[in-house]
């Protein structure tokens, strides 16, 4: 399967569902905001094992990019706990 312009593969590291939310936290090569290389998603940004290589960000569906692992990582704590106080 070839990747749709503006797509990459997502390696999922750790997924969790928050209000029936599912929120991940991925590598995978972003050639439009290089050198990022880590992710945050969340919604149905994930089809098909690909994810957009640029940032998007709504209130139940988008992916946001980064360089450094640890950045992404608060980002993904930060949006599971701001969801589940939403509930």
């Amino acid at each position: 399967m070839s990747n749709p312009c503006g797509m990459t593969k997502a390696n999922i590291l750790r997924q969790t569902e928050v209000n029936g939310i599912l929120i991940y936290l991925g590598t995978g090569v972003n050639p439009v905001n290089s050198p990022t290389q880590f992710f945050v998603a969340w919604g149905n940004t994930i089809k098909n094992g690909l994810i957009h290589t640029f940032n998007r960000e709504e209130p139940n569906d988008g992916c946001l990019w980064f360089i450094d692992e640890d950045e992404a990582e608060t980002k993904f704590s930060a949006l599971e706990k701001a969801l589940k106080e939403n509930l």
